[in-house]
């Protein structure tokens, strides 16, 4: 089967985590055996349109780049070149849109090609009312233009199916195979038992919550460790306040970290935390569990999905108190949590293949219709 990825954002050299979980999900298709092409635009252009292209495999990435010009002239210049490398990799089956920003290529690329759309929203911009009248309604008529819409998580689907005539599905993000290498993550070192945090360090992602539960839990389990990883707006506010709180070095700000580096800081914790305010989904979650690690997070977007009693724990937003309780009861109920049940877990249903298949059932139902 031959798909088209459309991706409203992907990674760049300088912001290599930006979409990564839109080319780690094409790279993955193609593993499974289908014919991948993506088409990245990115309005960064010096000139015109140029394009780079870079094939692995199955995989094809058409890198586009173009220089903002009037809307019009802008959208024509991209539907131009995205026809040109069509003419090239030929026809695909199925398009594959991911977020609703990139639905107007793939509405304009149907009328010529007649093959199905489906679109998988990510954002969390529906939960958070940061779209007006006007948007929301642009955006219905997107998502119905679609053959199918996909939501990464229960709270996002609640979220657009207003906005959608047809049944809005559930279909996750996958979890990148590097987190389920090398087995699982050690247990407490000297009786020091290390949280971890991985994200973008901004207002949404609740760190200043979860720097005051940790001062906390600090006060009963004074060698109790937390490292944040990541970078962001955040961060000179939350130095400053992890300064405020005296941790004597309990806390750690290890800064952008690599995939792989990343995996490493995982394995040498002992349970993951993130007490978002918003979230559709949240890879870092299934990442943490694909290394055994139980989990902690705030009931929001896939909480539902992903919360188990054998994999961790949700709690409210806005609760330093219920989160550091949260955090206390982890530490008291470690030797509860089964690595190996937490991995299994998250194998069977984030996974490559797992999500793959969910996948390519679809594309199938929306091809043979």
């Amino acid at each position: 089967m031959h798909i088209l990825v459309l991706p409203s954002w992907y990674p760049t050299k300088e912001d290599p985590v930006k979409g990564s979980f839109f080319a780690e999900q094409a790279a993955a298709l193609a593993r499974y055996g289908h014919t991948v092409t993506v088409m990245a635009v990115y309005n960064d252009g010096e000139r015109g349109v140029q394009t780079e292209k870079r094939s692995d495999g199955n995989l094809t990435e058409y890198l586009i780049h173009v220089k903002p010009l009037r809307f019009h002239l802008t959208y024509f210049r991209i539907l131009r070149e995205m026809l040109r490398i069509l003419r090239e990799s030929g026809k695909p089956d199925i398009i594959h849109v991911h977020s609703f920003r990139a639905i107007r290529y793939a509405r304009a690329l149907k009328r010529r090609l007649h093959v199905p759309i489906v679109v998988t929203e990510h954002v969390t911009w529906f939960e958070r009312n940061m779209l007006s009248e006007k948007e929301l309604a642009a955006v219905s008529r997107d998502y119905n233009a679609a053959d199918a819409v996909i939501a990464v998580g229960e709270g996002l689907k609640n979220a657009i199916q207003p906005l959608c005539r047809k049944e809005v599905q559930v279909i996750p993000n996958l979890a990148d195979r590097r987190f389920f290498e090398n087995g699982c993550h050690a247990p407490p070192q000297n009786g020091r038992f290390r949280f971890i945090s991985v994200c973008l360090l901004d207002h949404k992602k609740g760190m200043d919550v979860l720097l005051a539960a940790f001062a906390e839990v600090r006060k009963k389990y004074p060698e109790s460790m937390l490292t944040i990883c990541g970078d962001g707006e955040e961060m000179d506010n939350l130095c400053a306040q992890a300064k405020t709180l005296a941790f004597d070095g309990a806390v750690e700000f290890a800064g952008s970290c690599s995939r792989e580096e990343c995996a490493r800081r995982l394995k040498d914790s002992q349970a993951f935390v993130l007490p978002s305010r918003y979230e559709t989904f949240g890879i870092v979650f299934v990442e943490a569990m694909g290394c055994g690690l139980p989990i902690i997070m705030t009931k929001t977007g896939a909480w539902k999905t992903l919360v188990r009693p054998e994999t961790g724990l949700a709690v409210e937003t806005e609760d330093p108190a219920g989160l550091a309780y949260a955090m206390e009861t982890m530490i008291e109920r470690y030797d509860d949590y089964d690595p190996e049940a937490i991995r299994r877990f998250c194998r069977n249903n984030f996974s490559e293949n797992a999500v793959c298949e969910q996948l390519t059932a679809e594309y199938k139902r929306l091809i043979c219709r």
